[in-house]
């Protein structure tokens, strides 16, 4: 679940090959927010309606809303939370490396990865159906970020993701907005009401997967 449980877990195991994975900070920092509520919003209704009001609002006008606005709405105690809170929470978040980019997958660039491992990665994956695919599986695209980011986003967090987008090679300089941002409702809006809706059947069905996994490995 985070980087500090990954690094416990290697002082207990050993492998050949270790890979993180490394996707834009700006891109993920989009899909964590529209994610938030893939448990349910039990408890958190008034949150949830002010968090989805915003995004709303940023779909009828891209510029209407800043992104780092729209992410105080998405923490777990206080809400809204301060810029402050919610810029240090982004700057801890990405301050560790990773050697293979989230894009490379989506493009297929296996070769660096195929060359490290010794053999031919398998280009073709799915989501298990107990991680619920239609929660997980979202747009399948990057740079989503230019259209969610406003010039004022790009003031407060670009200090937060650069020393990360610096050790994983991305490029530093461009931080290019998109000159007609679009939110579409299906990638943000309908996806946040789905998650809620489907977030108990998606519990049961993660229960029943793991059940399955555990009965092929006794078999």
């Amino acid at each position: 679940k985070n980087f500090e449980l990954y690094s416990q877990h290697l002082k207990k195991e050993h492998y050949d090959r270790k890979i993180w994975m490394a996707r834009d900070p700006r891109d993920a920092a989009v899909s964590r927010m529209l994610y938030r509520w893939h448990r349910g919003i039990l408890g958190h209704k008034k949150q949830f309606n002010a968090h989805l009001e915003l995004v709303l609002k940023k779909e009828q006008d891209p510029q209407s809303v800043s992104f780092h606005e729209i992410c105080q709405y998405t923490g777990y105690d206080v809400w809204p939370r301060s810029i402050e809170a919610m810029i240090e929470e982004e700057r801890v978040r990405n301050q560790n490396m990773a050697d293979f980019k989230y894009e490379d997958m989506v493009d297929k660039n296996f070769a660096a990865l195929n060359d490290y491992l010794g053999f031919e990665t398998e280009t073709h994956a799915e989501v298990p159906s107990g991680s619920g695919k239609e929660k997980v599986i979202r747009k399948k695209a990057y740079g989503d970020w230019r259209h969610w980011f406003t010039a004022k986003d790009v003031e407060l967090l670009k200090f937060a993701y650069m020393p990360y987008m610096e050790a994983v090679s991305y490029n530093c300089q461009d931080w290019e907005l998109s000159q007609k941002p679009a939110i579409e409702p299906q990638f943000s809006s309908d996806y946040m009401l789905n998650l809620t809706q489907k977030a108990k059947k998606n519990l049961i069905m993660r229960y029943l997967d793991n059940l399955s996994q555990r009965f092929k490995k006794m078999a």
